[in-house]
């Protein structure tokens, strides 16, 4: 500690013969801090597991809620807590690059740049003895319950404060564009916090000891083209009874190989389907999924509707949620049927429609 001495100092004054003698001492200031022993430091580490994030997931994507952590320090004997007088301040601060004012987040919390391209973390940390952060004035008091890191605490109540756990809150955010085909990224060796006291400096340092980030994404069957054919069967005209009209739907799936995504309840990854006119098709209704014939078609009148498993419109030309991402091979249930477009009675021939699917992970 800082120790400062002033020598005594006399001062004589003469005041009509009355000599006044004033006397000022000045007493060893010492800085107020928390108790900590001599040399104490305490590391916390923390394991959030594998943790995926959809391949094609936009920037500004949280790919992870708040995840919650929470140890005691101290020595292995006793209870390991310590004091911290009025004024006691602590410091908790980030080696890790950080970046204030996004619009990618709420206003107040600040992103620390991980070394994964594309990837960062907000964290909210406190070394305040559980829920006692009433005692502390927290500098700049923004960020997810007013302890966003970076930040300064100062003990301001009247009684002396103890500590002695740590509570830690961080998630992740997608930032920017990742590595195509990235592969397992470690997240290890990344220090979230560092808490520094203001007389026996770093006392507590995070970091998180193992863990990785993974891509949620899948394979598709081999095949010449990955083409799927449905059957839509032979209809009589008569079996339209005008516009609108439908005949039975026919089933088929779309089939996702060797999916990846963990096996958290936190994943939150789905693969999304886009549905796009080819070879001479067309989009007569995008909201209803109906489809008009291609150029090899020879019948008038009726179009294909495709439909989602619960036989709803699949809209046509964009993004749909279609399945929660899973480990192991997925299947994406699907129909689709003829329907009567126009006033017209149809004609028969051939009638077939063709789409380009494209699927997306996020």
């Amino acid at each position: 500690m800082n120790n400062v001495w002033e020598k005594s100092m006399k001062v004589f004054m003469k005041f009509g013969g009355v000599c006044l003698t004033v006397i000022s001492l000045w007493l060893p200031l010492q800085a107020v801090a928390c108790n900590f022993p001599a040399g104490f430091f305490h590391r916390m580490e923390v394991n959030p597991g594998t943790i995926f994030v959809g391949r094609d997931a936009p920037i500004g994507t949280e790919i992870t809620r708040w995840i919650f952590d929470e140890a005691g320090f101290g020595p292995p004997s006793g209870n390991g807590r310590y004091d911290c007088p009025t004024g006691s301040r602590i410091e908790a601060m980030t080696p890790l690059p950080q970046i204030h004012n996004s619009p990618l987040v709420p206003a107040g919390e600040v992103i620390l740049q991980t070394r994964i391209p594309g990837i960062g973390l907000v964290v909210s940390a406190h070394m305040m003895g559980g829920g006692r952060t009433e005692f502390w004035n927290f500098v700049p008091a923004q960020g997810h319950r007013n302890f966003g890191v970076p930040y300064v605490a100062t003990q301001t109540n009247s009684e002396t404060a103890r500590i002695g756990s740590v509570w830690l809150f961080y998630r992740l955010i997608k930032i920017g564009p990742t590595q195509p085909g990235m592969g397992p990224q470690s997240l290890a060796g990344h220090t979230l916090v560092e808490f520094t006291s203001s007389t026996h400096g770093k006392v507590l340092d995070i970091v998180i000891a193992s863990g990785a980030l993974d891509e949620a994404m899948c394979g598709l069957p081999a095949g010449p083209g990955k083409q799927i054919t449905v059957p839509m069967g032979t209809w009589r005209t008569g079996q339209f009874r005008g516009e609108g009209s439908v005949t039975d739907t026919m089933s088929f799936n779309v089939a996702l190989e060797a999916c990846q995504a963990g096996t958290s309840y936190e994943n939150r990854n789905f693969a999304h389907l886009r549905l796009d006119p080819r070879n001479g098709s067309s989009v007569l209704d995008a909201q209803r999924g109906i489809l008009g014939l291609n150029s090899d078609s020879d019948a008038t009148g009726v179009g294909v509707q495709v439909l989602k498993d619960d036989l709803t419109p699949m809209p046509l030309t964009e993004e749909v949620q279609m399945v929660r991402m899973r480990n192991g091979d997925i299947q994406i249930p699907m129909a689709a049927r003829y329907i009567q477009v126009g006033k017209d009675t149809p004609v028969g021939g051939v009638a077939n429609a063709s789409v380009g699917f494209t699927l997306t992970y996020k």
